[in-house]
């Protein structure tokens, strides 16, 4: 364990306008001085925001970026079982709510010693303090102030992820919200950030591009092909032959295709982008050409 006044006490932490007082860790505290992202959302994910999760986490861990989380169900899990997937990548950062020898939820007791074990789990209450309902938003402060990016991946209208969100505005961070569909309760609160004006997480990149790391071509591109000169992919192929008995949900294709979810969120921009698919109200329809 370290005290804030301490000299090997976290920077990352130290700037911070709330900071633990002391700050107990499992595993290699020295992975909080690197540029970091966290990933949060609810307990009640569907399958497409789980699926969301574990993608951004293995991809950012192979790109160096350490995945700050809570190790929580759903979301959170979800996450940081995609970091612990790479071989050789970036370790995870988990903050938990209560003393480290206090293991919560019981369903994530291999997670939390792997996650240990790869990067680093840390608490800022001592060994025995159970994880009580009101150490949850404390703890909501800390993954914002280690993240230099937040990423929402599904979200209700309230709850332990809005508080993370308004925590991390608070703090100046960068808010990204992972698009879903209109009829899923699951993504009501990130669609909602969307329409607030909140950065859109289709992949990645889109994380990379907000942490400074990467840029995505603009100035100086050559003018887009019509779809005449460009035959279309394999992948866009797919999705177009999953549309042909009619409109379907973004779920749905995932369903139909069995593409990954970054392969399909490339395959519909890029279909969109050339005039050959259609969406309204959540449901994606082949345009004729």
């Amino acid at each position: 364990m370290v005290t804030i006044d301490e000299d090997d006490y976290p920077a990352a932490l130290a700037a911070d306008r709330s900071p633990p007082g002391l700050l107990v860790w499992r595993g290699d505290l020295t992975i909080l001085d690197a540029v970091a992202a966290s990933i949060i959302g609810t307990r009640r994910c569907t399958r497409y925001g789980r699926d969301v999760a574990f993608e951004l986490g293995a991809g950012l861990s192979e790109a160096g970026v350490p995945v700050v989380s809570g190790l929580a169900l759903g979301i959170d899990g979800a996450a940081h079982e995609g970091v612990v997937s790479v071989h050789g990548g970036a370790g995870p950062i988990a903050v938990v709510a209560g003393g480290l020898d206090r293991v919560y939820p019981r369903r994530h007791a291999a997670l939390w010693h792997t996650v240990a074990g790869a990067g680093v789990v840390i608490a800022e209450a001592p060994l025995g303090v159970e994880p009580v309902a009101w150490r949850f938003p404390a703890r909501n402060r800390i993954i914002a102030a280690l993240g230099d990016v937040l990423v929402v991946v599904e979200s209700g209208f309230s709850g332990g992820s809005m508080h993370t969100v308004r925590q991390a505005d608070d703090r100046g961070r960068l808010v990204l919200a992972v698009p879903g569909s209109v009829r899923s309760p699951a993504s009501a609160g990130t669609n909602q950030l969307l329409s607030e004006g909140c950065g859109p997480c289709r992949d990645v990149d889109d994380v990379l591009v907000a942490l400074g790391l990467v840029t995505r071509p603009t100035d100086g591109e050559p003018p887009p092909a019509t779809v005449d000169e460009v035959p279309l992919s394999s992948d866009e192929v797919a999705v177009v032959d999953a549309l042909a008995a009619g409109p379907t949900t973004l779920e749905q294709l995932l369903v139909r295709t069995g593409m990954s979810t970054p392969a399909l969120a490339v395959a519909v921009d890029e279909l969109e982008s050339r005039g050959r698919l259609g969406a309204r109200d959540g449901w994606f329809e082949v345009v004729d050409s």
